[in-house]
């Protein structure tokens, strides 16, 4: 004995088709509900000497090289501020390559929200490395999660620490990267 289905939809959580399943059996997915985004930056296009709490404003470059994944582009920066495309909860993670010819000095990087557009910040992490030679290269990761509620007003920037602080940019594999993935809707 056979039967036969007609059309079928599955319904994510909040009500939205999510997959639709025809009579042959064939699935069409429909996009995400969560409009989700993985987004990969590398900063400048080469190195950037950079002084004690200066925002890593220099552009920012979608990286697209070496399977990088790029799903649903939004994120982005003015003048090193980010803006977040939609509202979420939100992972971000920075790898802070950089390179610093004094010792025995504390060197890292901030990281600064504001929850009205800037008019006031925060620090929310300082992260740090301590050389105890010249001339040597360093790398900092610093992972945040941000709950989004508000894309017009809360952002964030990152500022050097310490100085004669040399920035790594560029495509190669010692670049300052910055990763963002939109992980579920806010809570």
């Amino acid at each position: 004995m056979s039967s036969t289905i007609g059309v079928q939809n599955i319904a994510h959580t909040n009500g939205t088709v999510a997959a639709t399943v025809a009579s042959d059996g064939a699935t069409t997915f429909t996009t995400d509900p969560f409009n989700s985004v993985i987004e990969t930056f590398y900063y400048h296009t080469t190195d950037i000497a950079e002084g004690n709490n200066a925002v890593l404003d220099q552009t920012w470059y979608r990286k697209t090289n070496h399977g990088a994944a790029n799903k649903n582009v939004g994120m982005s920066a003015t003048s090193g501020v980010w803006t977040f495309p939609s509202t979420g909860i939100w992972q971000t993670t920075l790898i802070f390559n950089y390179y610093r010819s004094n010792a025995h000095l504390a060197t890292g990087v901030t990281l600064n929200y504001t929850s009205d557009d800037s008019a006031n910040t925060d620090t929310v992490i300082r992260m740090y490395n301590n050389f105890y030679a010249g001339s040597a290269n360093s790398s900092i990761t610093m992972p945040y999660t941000f709950n989004i509620t508000d894309t017009s007003n809360q952002k964030f920037f990152y500022t050097v620490v310490g100085d004669n602080v040399t920035v790594r940019g560029g495509t190669d594999h010692s670049t300052t990267l910055l990763q963002f993935i939109k992980l579920c809707p806010s809570v």
